[in-house]
């Protein structure tokens, strides 16, 4: 469990591919995980039962969601929300994406993946 205070600046970074990073901070029931995209990276689609929310701090990517049939460009000062078990995948454009993302329930299964 995490303390209230989270100083991202002081974790090590975590490789999950050669063009995505993370530092994972657990909570009880929430998850946060800063990540860095390097430019034209991919996350591939997926579907989980947590909750997501999220926030772009710096870049451009492009949040599809196939079940909607949209493709939507996020950039600095935006943020999303992605109801629990809908399909979703991401891709970066041509610069650098930094953003934060937010789970509830936590997702397990991304802690020690890479």
């Amino acid at each position: 469990m995490a303390e209230c205070c989270v100083r991202w600046d002081e974790m090590p970074w975590e490789m999950v591919s050669e063009t995505i990073k993370r530092k994972v901070c657990l909570g009880k029931q929430i998850m946060m995980v800063f990540y860095c995209f390097e430019p034209f990276a991919q996350w591939p689609e997926e579907r989980h039962m947590a909750e997501q929310a999220g926030y772009v701090i710096e870049g451009k990517i492009v949040l599809k969601q196939p079940g909607d049939g949209r493709e939507t460009v996020l950039g600095p000062g935006d943020g999303y929300l992605i109801e629990s078990n809908k399909k979703h995948s991401w891709r970066v454009l041509e610069e650098k994406v930094v953003l934060l993302d937010i789970f509830s329930p936590p997702r397990m299964e991304l802690i020690g993946q890479s």
